[in-house]
């Protein structure tokens, strides 16, 4: 007599439920990691102290090394290019020394704005309006094109940097 195989309806233990999500503890468990180590790596990022960063450059020395390779563009009498260079080191050098937003203001809003705030003299907002003006000038209307001109923008703005570098915010007015 051949014996027939239990019916499978008849033993239900061959068939176990499966373990109700025992995955999802061990996913959490590593996706939290990885979330609490991208935060410590990018709270390090925005305070400069990550081991392999350098660190980050004076913002004088940037200035000088900006105005040094404008140098180039004046030598070459590229006088346009030369000031619009200029004018924006300067403006940048502003913005990262005494936290004033330069780079992205027209001259008048930058003055607005240096004249609202207790970080430059009176006697330096004047001197970097006329700076600015002058800049102005020359970017937009091609007047005072003059090398002698052109040398004496470039003074001003090496003036401006090594008399408000390291310094208190009003002091080395012009």
């Amino acid at each position: 007599m051949k014996e027939t195989p239990p019916d499978i309806t008849d033993d239900f233990t061959l068939v176990a439920p499966p373990e109700p999500l025992a995955w999802l503890w061990p996913v959490l468990i590593g996706l939290a990691v990885l979330l609490v180590i991208g935060l410590i790596v990018w709270r390090l990022y925005r305070k400069r102290r990550l081991p392999f960063q350098e660190p980050p450059v004076p913002p004088e020395v940037a200035a000088r090394e900006g105005l040094e390779a404008s140098r180039k563009l004046l030598d070459e009498g590229r006088y346009k290019e030369f000031v619009v260079e200029v004018s924006r080191v300067l403006r940048v050098y502003i913005e990262d020394r005494f936290g004033l937003r330069a780079p992205h203001l027209s001259t008048e809003e930058f003055l607005f704005e240096a004249e609202r705030s207790d970080h430059l003299s009176v006697d330096w907002q004047n001197a970097l309006g006329d700076f600015l003006f002058q800049c102005d000038k020359v970017k937009f209307a091609l007047a005072n094109t003059e090398q002698p001109r052109m040398e004496a923008l470039y003074a001003t703005a090496e003036k401006f940097i090594t008399r408000t570098a390291g310094s208190s915010d009003r002091e080395g007015a012009p």
